[in-house]
């Protein structure tokens, strides 16, 4: 776990200079560090461990949005008891305001406020602050109207930009008006409210009366702030005290523009060309010792997505799906995925678009529209619907579980963002463990906070403990000496904390084949299951295994955790069927896939605990066709590997046997046979 604290080298190093800097012939007049915090302690911070607190309160402070104050603990990792270190952490709509005023408002006097900043998340990591977010201070008059502001962009959560671990510090410089005391106000910046995702953290706020003659930049403006298009000319305007400066510098680009500015303090600069994407700009004084910076952010808005559709659906496999789109112009670039397709030349001066896909399963196609290096996307799902088996014993689409909590928004489950609910009931099924049934809509995904409004699809998600048991036995299922197959779709599973995911090599599907008279199991499936692919992906495959009737009677099926009690989830199952898979007096290749070149794997249902060998041939008169050695054994492991140059496969109690087999020219066709002692 990473611990994260403002007593970290880097951090520390970084305070110091901008302390000595900043602060040199300055009073301070108002500090705050949050400590004072008292709220509700009910988690760990994702990615860190931290302690994160909610619905808090700070003495001078009053909160606005859902769950304010938010605070992460930068001194306790989860049940710790170090002395505590708070900041204050800035949900989708949470803002703070000074309930006192300062006294730091001298008419022609200036001042400056400096502050700590980073990024925030709680425990979920679909919350994380993001690349474009903001945070905005304000110093407010006493009738709340704004003297000076300033946004912070924060960068991404990640490695190395952990709450304040980047060393962040924020300067908002103003000039007093006389008006009386001010007050500070900070939440989200403008854009940034109710996306979902904390906007950023603060911490160590500090206010303080520069000396007359200091260097001070008490306003920096981009004009326009918002472009139209890439590389749009911009117009830089400041002012400056302390004149005459050592050095006045923009960044990036490291432009002097000490000589665009005036006796007075006052400058202007024209960029051109501006910048291809969103770009925060610093404008750095310096003076003898002393550096002063403040910020402006030029925004270039990707372009709008008004609409992405895929119609008709459902289809049937192969069928047209028409995607359709609607893009505000100008667009760099236009692609759809998966193919990453072009689609500029498909668009016309509008913005509106078409192509023909043909997808042959459910698909979500991802379009991304670029302006410069801003970046928009939509997704729109192609459903394709493939029947059942009409000869299936049973079959189960999990598309009637009710009675959810559809709790999937905003962001919908990690790593898909298809929607996902919980505690709902599914007719024909009893169900335990905390929070079942957990379920996904693999033909529904979030964008934007939006979900999309498809007919669903749902699969049955297990979590740790999770148990699904139908709760009646299947007519026909059990017939003494018959063989059955029992097919089904699987795939990883996870909600909205990627620590809950699969872990790919131990967690799965554990089916288990019940006699419905005791519930004794008459045969038992362990299916490991894959995380999550991405981006509308669950990643759903099909599963197979058999099982030999023992004429006891009806069977009923029962879906578990191969891996219980690790805080994660074991996987997904949908499409769960029943079917004869024949009688097991003759051997039958049940499935046959190719897991390297001229090297396959097989599944065999024959008789119970007897020898079978294989043969390959070009067509089906195999004659004798030519014998297949040095087989292994499957994955997973059924029967037995023996017999001369281990050529022969014993099945086990059940019939059932795996091996993998390398087949030389010809190989058009591979027949089982009884092996001759």
């Amino acid at each position: 776990m990473r611990k994260t604290s403002r007593s970290h080298p880097l951090l520390l190093a970084f305070g110091i200079l901008t302390c000595l800097s900043a602060a040199a012939g300055a009073q301070t007049i108002f500090t705050e560090d949050f400590n004072g915090y008292a709220g509700n302690q009910n988690n760990t911070q994702v990615d860190t461990g931290l302690e994160v607190a909610f619905g808090g309160t700070v003495a001078g402070w009053s909160n606005s949005g859902a769950g304010t104050m938010h605070a992460v603990d930068l001194a306790n990792l989860g049940g710790e008891s170090n002395p505590s270190d708070w900041a204050a952490m800035f949900w989708q709509n949470n803002v703070i305001t000074q309930t006192v005023g300062i006294a730091a408002n001298v008419s022609g006097t200036s001042y400056e406020v400096t502050f700590d900043y980073g990024t925030a998340v709680y425990a979920q990591a679909g919350q994380a602050t993001g690349a474009g977010d903001s945070i905005l201070v304000e110093v407010l008059r006493g009738d709340d109207s704004v003297l000076a502001s300033n946004t912070f962009t924060l960068g991404a959560w990640g490695d190395g930009n952990y709450n304040l671990e980047a060393g962040l510090q924020g300067t908002l410089a103003y000039v007093g008006d006389g008006t009386g005391d001010v007050r500070l106000r900070i939440g989200p910046a403008a854009g940034n409210f109710n996306q979902g995702r904390f906007a950023g953290e603060i911490d160590n706020l500090s206010v303080s009366e520069l000396a007359a003659g200091a260097i001070n930049i008490t306003s920096f403006t981009a004009t326009p702030d918002t472009l139209a298009d890439s590389e749009d000319v911009v117009t830089f305007d400041w002012t400056v005290t302390g004149m005459p400066l050592d050095s006045l510098e923009i960044t990036p680009g490291n432009i002097d523009v000490l000589g665009d500015t005036d006796g007075t303090g006052i400058g202007s600069y024209l960029l051109d060309p501006g910048p291809d994407g969103i770009t925060e700009y610093t404008l750095t004084a310096i003076k003898g010792g002393d550096t002063v910076m403040r910020m402006v952010t030029v925004t270039l808005p990707a372009p709008e997505i008004t609409s992405f559709t895929a119609s008709p659906s459902p289809v049937a496999p192969s069928e047209n799906v028409t995607l359709s789109w609607q893009v505000g112009l100008p667009a760099t670039t236009l692609t759809i995925d998966p193919g990453g397709i072009d689609v500029s030349g498909d668009t016309d001066g509008t913005g509106a678009g078409s192509i023909i896909v043909n997808p042959t399963k459910t698909s979500t196609y991802t379009l991304t529209a670029t302006r410069g290096t801003s970046t928009s996307t939509a997704n729109a799902v192609a459903i394709v619907q493939t029947p059942p088996n009409p000869n299936a014993l049973s079959y189960e689409s999990f598309d009637g579980i009710t009675g959810m909590d559809l709790n999937g928004g905003p962001n919908g489950q990690v790593t898909t963002t298809h929607d996902v609910g919980v505690f709902g009931t599914l007719a024909g099924w009893s169900n335990a463990g905390a929070g079942t049934i957990h379920a996904v809509d693999t033909h529904n995904i979030w964008t934007g906070g939006v979900v999309s409004s498809n007919p669903p699809n749902w699969g049955i998600m297990i979590w740790q403990d999770n148990v699904i048991t139908q709760t009646a036995g299947t007519p026909g299922s059990n017939e003494s000496g018959v063989g059955y197959s029992i097919d089904f779709l699987a795939a990883g599973a996870v909600y909205e904390q990627a620590g809950q995911v699969n872990d790919g090599t131990t967690d799965g599907l554990r089916i288990e084949v019940l006699r419905a008279s005791d519930d004794a199991v008459l045969h038992t499936f362990d299916h490991i299951t894959a995380p999550p692919v991405g981006l509308g992906n669950l990643g759903l495959l099909p599963g197979n295994f058999t099982y030999t009737g023992d004429g006891s009677g009806d069977i009923k099926l029962r879906v578990g955790p191969m891996n219980a009690g690790q805080g994660r989830f074991q996987g997904t199952i949908d499409d769960l069927q029943l079917t004869l898979a024949g009688s097991v007096s003759g051997p039958e290749i049940t499935s046959i896939t190719e897991i390297g070149e001229g090297v396959f794997e097989l599944t065999l249902l024959g008789a119970a605990n007897t020898g079978y060998e294989f043969r390959s041939a070009t067509i089906l008169d195999f004659n004798p066709g030519i014998l297949a050695e040095n087989l292994t054994a499957g994955v997973p492991a059924m029967g037995t590997i023996g017999g001369t140059n281990d050529s022969v496969l014993t099945t086990d109690s059940s019939g059932k046997g795996t091996a993998q087999l390398s087949l030389v020219e010809p190989k058009n066709f591979v027949m089982a046979i009884e092996s001759m002692p």
